[in-house]
């Protein structure tokens, strides 16, 4: 089950959670708010539980997905460290600063591998745009 969830998808969970509202984190994603909306639904059927309590004003994690949350942003926090490391000086690649913004668990360099392996996705050339609107070396 869990290979079949897509990176992007997590980016997205996390996204929707900062901004509070699948509209905001659309816009913030450029990524249509029904189009995502759907990636979530099926990111929840996949793990058997309601990640967001949705209601007029906006969406709020539940407990679950809370907990959820939690450890996605740990994980992706580990995944963007070991990204680094492999990148690390002396090792002949470069390694990507940080986006710099408090609210955002995930750097750069994780981001553009995200972006890298999202290969056919028609949201790819948005998803760059943000990447370039969060990266000060761009």
């Amino acid at each position: 089950m869990w290979r079949s969830i897509q990176l992007i998808t997590l980016y997205c969970t996390i996204a929707i959670a900062e901004e509070g509202s699948f509209l905001g984190a659309s816009r913030q994603l450029r990524i249509h708010h029904s189009a995502l909306s759907r990636r979530i639904r099926h990111l929840e059927l996949m793990l058997g539980v309601a990640l967001f309590e949705r209601h007029p004003g906006g969406v709020k994690a539940t407990a679950a997905g809370e907990r959820f949350l939690a450890n996605l942003r740990r994980i992706l926090n580990d995944l963007d460290d070991a990204l680094e490391q492999v990148g690390a000086p002396g090792s002949g690649k470069s390694v990507q600063s940080p986006i710099g913004l408090d609210a955002s668990p995930c750097k750069c360099a994780f981001l553009k591998a995200v972006a890298g392996s999202m290969g056919r996705d028609p949201n790819v050339a948005a998803f760059i745009a943000l990447l370039r609107k969060w990266d000060p070396a761009s």
